[in-house]
């Protein structure tokens, strides 16, 4: 009988133990769960991030882009005002200086 009762007891002590066992990793697999959950929401949330910042700096290429366009188009204009400028003044200079040397050219009427 003592036997008996002590391998009933034994066997009470490892099924509590099992319960025990089964409940604590029944708790732990459940707030593993929690854990995975708020994990793949803040992946979520940082792939929309993401995709915002992308969408952000594709706007602000684009935009840099007609800047330079922009730019560019300005920075050619004013060179080519100020080569016409330029032109236009050797133009002057030249007719200036053929003007001059045909002066110079013609036979001066006080001695002639």
């Amino acid at each position: 009988m003592e036997i008996t009762s002590f391998i009933l007891g034994v066997c009470a002590v490892i099924m509590l133990m099992m319960v025990v066992g089964t409940f604590m990793s029944h708790m732990s697999i459940k707030v593993l769960r929690k854990d995975i959950n708020h994990l793949q929401k803040d992946i979520e949330n940082v792939y929309t991030e993401l995709k915002e910042v992308e969408q952000n700096l594709n706007q602000y290429g684009v935009s840099i882009e007609q800047n330079c366009v922009k730019e560019n188009e300005n920075l050619y204009r004013h060179i080519d005002s100020r080569v016409d400028k330029v032109v236009d003044s050797m133009s002057r200079e030249i007719s200036n200086i053929y003007t001059e040397l045909s002066k110079l050219e013609k036979p001066s009427v006080i001695n002639g």
